[in-house]
């Protein structure tokens, strides 16, 4: 008499989920960097962002105070404030100052330490100095800068 059996064993199932679960592992493992990046990509583009709208609001060789500046447009204001409120990831620091007229700034972004901080901090400023605005890039954790 044959059986006629289907379905699989208890050992075949455990073979298939380990399997399946060390493959799980290591694409979550992955993924880890991939959000450290991404975030660091947002405070980058936040920093940029943020100059444009300081370079826009430029009138009678002065600089914007603040991102509640009146010389800030009203929707770049609310852009400007909701970025600097972004968990103060990104600061903006009016610099030189002549006759009352802001003459330089600097944006500066805390990135979240690891090697694709390095890589996206060759082309910050070098200066030393320390949060918020000093804009160094040896700082922990590092610091991504723009401006004057």
């Amino acid at each position: 008499m044959k059986k006629n059996l289907k379905g699989f064993t208890l050992v075949e199932m455990l073979i298939v989920i380990s399997i399946i679960a060390i493959l799980s592992g290591a694409i979550l493992a992955g993924m880890g960097s991939s959000r450290s990046k991404a975030r660091n990509a947002k405070v980058i583009s936040n920093v940029n962002t943020l100059q444009l709208i300081m370079e826009n609001a430029y009138t009678d060789g002065s600089y914007p105070t603040g991102p509640d500046d009146a010389n800030i447009s009203a929707s770049d204001r609310i852009k400007a404030t909701s970025i600097i409120g972004d968990k103060s990831v990104v600061n903006y620091c009016p610099a030189a100052s002549i006759n009352g007229k802001i003459t330089s700034y600097r944006v500066q972004g805390i990135l979240e330490k690891g090697t694709d901080a390095d890589d996206l901090l060759k082309s910050s400023l070098t200066s030393a100095g320390t949060a918020p605005c000093g804009c160094d890039k040896a700082a922990n954790p590092p610091q991504f800068c723009v401006g004057e």
